[in-house]
């Protein structure tokens, strides 16, 4: 198979669009409509965007590459014609290039750290549209980009059959949560009257991250009632105070209060010694069922509450008195340990899922590797 530029086979279309000429029902997408992976999760109108500055425009025979952030490997193929963020760059294959085979083929790994690798810029690293152009792209005969396309789509379809299972499971606990207690007028306190211990973690860790020991628990971790510890830091933890202060114990509630206000999870049985970065906060309450207070913080009515809170101007925050200060409805404690139990078994459903998607993901990238080696 023979090796050459993307310069030479597509086109990096930067026809750039002032926002007044487009008419308001034109379809918009900035990165945050984007994914890692390439599924597109929203778009919105120019209309409704109320865009400021020049955009971009593509039609369904480009590829969007997100050139902010490569690492994040924002590479997609819309169904649909509209226009981006000039951090989304559309590239439009020629007649000797695949659109699908494209997008795997800048979609592996090994291209997007290549992209990563190849940023400018210390605090918002960009990719430039000339050195994409200049992207090695491994070109076999059209017929065989189509197969190998057709196979990646297969294994892809595969992979996102298996999130929307997840997808229905996470939805179970939010369904028994509203049915159990969402349509009583259950008694209320400030969240502060059942607080035992309350605290956030500690700034300036980076000195301690190891390549193993402690885990380090992130914002990226916290997501939806769960601790995620497929992405978790490391730290040789110090032996001080403030390491006590920070250390999570099985059970405690984890809420994020700086950035993407309102995440929850509770501390898992097993996790081992842990400790929570600046963004978290530990809310630890023996008298209310830690599934329970996880689960109504991250409900609407919690959210109300937390995001009512916020009054940071520029910046999203919460201070200790802002948690205090959340009105808790306090059904009977039999009430929520029942409904622990049964998100318990609903969490157990969703470790078999995890573990389907794991292999997946697993299969996706060894047919990926394989594909553009020519051993498919």
């Amino acid at each position: 198979m023979k090796t050459v530029e993307l310069g030479s086979v597509a086109t990096i279309d930067r026809k750039g669009v002032d926002p007044g000429t487009i008419p308001p029902e034109t379809l918009y997408l900035g990165l945050e409509h984007i994914e890692r992976g390439g599924r597109i999760t929203g778009r919105d109108t120019v209309g409704r965007s109320e865009l400021a500055s020049t955009k971009f425009a593509f039609t369904e025979d480009h590829v969007l590459f997100g050139k902010l952030r490569p690492n994040l490997g924002k590479i997609s193929r819309p169904g649909f014609a509209g226009v981006c963020s000039t951090d989304i760059l559309p590239i439009r294959p020629g007649p000797d290039l695949d659109r699908n085979y494209l997008a795997h083929y800048l979609a592996q790994p090994s291209m997007v750290d290549f992209a990563a690798s190849r940023t400018s810029g210390a605090n918002l690293p960009r990719l430039s549209p000339t050195v994409l152009a200049t992207f090695p792209i491994t070109l076999p005969p059209l017929a065989e980009q189509r197969r190998i396309a057709a196979i990646l789509d297969h294994a892809d379809a595969l992979r996102a059959k298996s999130r929307q299972v997840l997808d229905h499971v996470d939805s179970l606990a939010r369904s028994i949560f509203h049915d159990m207690f969402g349509e009583r007028a259950w008694p209320t306190e400030k969240l502060g009257d059942r607080l035992l211990f309350l605290t956030s973690g500690s700034r300036g860790w980076a000195k301690f991250y190891a390549a193993d020991g402690d885990k380090f628990i992130r914002i990226q971790n916290v997501r939806s009632g769960y601790l995620d510890q497929r992405d978790m830091a490391f730290v040789s933890a110090p032996e001080t105070a403030e390491a006590r202060r920070t250390a999570v114990q099985p059970g405690d509630v984890l809420l994020s209060i700086t950035a993407d206000l309102g995440r929850t999870a509770v501390v898992p049985d097993g996790l081992g010694r842990a400790f929570i970065n600046q963004h978290l906060a530990i809310l630890r309450a023996p008298s209310v069922a830690p599934r329970y207070l996880a689960d109504f913080l991250s409900s609407p009515a919690g959210q109300r509450e937390i995001l009512g809170k916020d009054r940071g101007a520029t910046k999203a925050g919460l201070n200790f008195d802002d948690v205090r200060s959340v009105t808790l409805p306090i059904p009977p404690l039999k009430l929520q340990t029942d409904y622990a139990e049964r998100v318990d078994r609903i969490n157990a459903q969703r470790a078999t899922v995890l573990a389907a998607i794991e292999a997946g993901e697993g299969l996706f990238n060894s047919l990926q590797v394989r594909a553009f080696r020519g051993e498919l």
